[in-house]
């Protein structure tokens, strides 16, 4: 016996606006999801906001603005286009966390784009990912994953 002929997949396309509205949405999701435990047999299915971690000491004081417990890891030498930015070297933290064990991913993203209006818009991006366990504000140890942009 013969199968019938199988039915191909439609090849679907996603416009950029609609990859950069619901693909930030879906990451933010799925890195609080990644962060609170499963909700437990008390907390009547509401999951558990884990405690916040503590910030890096030191940091990019913006002109003016506040200080943000960033560091810029990678060879001196690079510039970023549109910021202007120097990165501080390989021996500079990629976490923006303290009392941490884990494993940090770090990604520069610079481009430009067309948006739909027709203009032409530059893209520069900090992304990092960061899953280990860290010592929360209260003194908690805790286990979590956590995305910057």
């Amino acid at each position: 016996m013969h199968p019938g002929p199988t039915a191909q997949p439609r090849a679907r396309t996603i416009s950029r606006r609609s990859l950069f509205k619901y693909g930030a949405a879906t990451g933010a999701v799925a890195t609080v999801a990644a962060a609170t435990p499963a909700a437990d047999a008390h907390s009547h299915g509401v999951p558990r906001v884990l405690p916040a971690p503590k910030p890096i000491p030191g940091g990019n004081q913006i002109p003016g603005g506040p200080l943000l417990h960033v560091f810029l890891p990678g060879p001196p030498e690079v510039t970023l286009p549109f910021t202007g930015a120097q990165l501080q070297g390989l021996d500079v933290e990629p976490a923006v966390i303290t009392d941490y064990r884990g494993v940090t991913a770090l990604a520069y993203l610079a481009g430009s784009a067309t948006g739909s209006d027709g203009n032409q818009y530059n893209l520069e991006a900090d992304m990092r990912a960061i899953e280990g366990t860290y010592v929360a504000t209260d003194g908690t140890r805790q286990r979590g994953l956590f995305g910057f942009i």
